[in-house]
């Protein structure tokens, strides 16, 4: 005949264990006051903007480049990523130091259509959602054989503009 079979354990048992006495564990000591960490250098703060304030252009400092500014401050905007493209399409077409679009290389909505892959209602949107959060301004031209016509100028909001520099000044290591 065969041994009897001895009971395998499972995880149910688990909960029907009886708590065994165990040996008494050392005492936690009794907490004393928290260790101060020592403050780091306070950051300056950037001054408080009103919402009028934080979309309106910002300016550019001297030898302040536009191209890699309004790039930067694109990727720190937390916008959706077509209204990114569309901002970084027209990039393409504007002055690096400058962000000016020269009115012989306006983009139109099919050049931008062709460019970005969006259908052109959704241009449309994105153009206009750049428009209400300051970094893109409608402009008119004002002379010359397109003289009426809509031209497109890149702007920097203040806000971003501000923590561009923000940025910056963290990655370059002053020394």
């Amino acid at each position: 005949m065969s041994a009897p079979a001895t009971h395998r354990p499972s995880p149910a048992d688990l909960a029907r264990r009886t708590p065994q006495a165990t040996t008494a564990a050392p005492p936690k000591p009794a907490p004393g006051p928290a260790p101060t960490a020592p403050r780091a250098a306070a950051r300056p703060q950037p001054p408080k903007l009103s919402a009028a304030e934080a979309i309106a252009p910002g300016r550019l400092a001297d030898g302040e480049r536009f191209k890699p500014s309004y790039h930067r401050g694109l990727l720190l905007s937390g916008m959706l990523p077509e209204a990114r493209l569309m901002g970084y399409t027209l990039l393409w077409y504007a002055n690096h130091s400058t962000g000016r679009i020269s009115p012989n290389f306006q983009p139109g909505i099919e050049e931008l259509v062709e460019h970005t892959g969006l259908d052109a209602r959704r241009v449309g949107v994105q153009l206009e959602v750049l428009r209400e959060r300051g970094w893109l301004r409608l402009a008119t031209i004002q002379q010359g054989p397109r003289a009426g016509l809509p031209r497109f100028e890149l702007t920097i909001p203040a806000l971003y503009l501000e923590r561009v520099r923000a940025h910056r000044a963290r990655q370059i290591p002053s020394g």
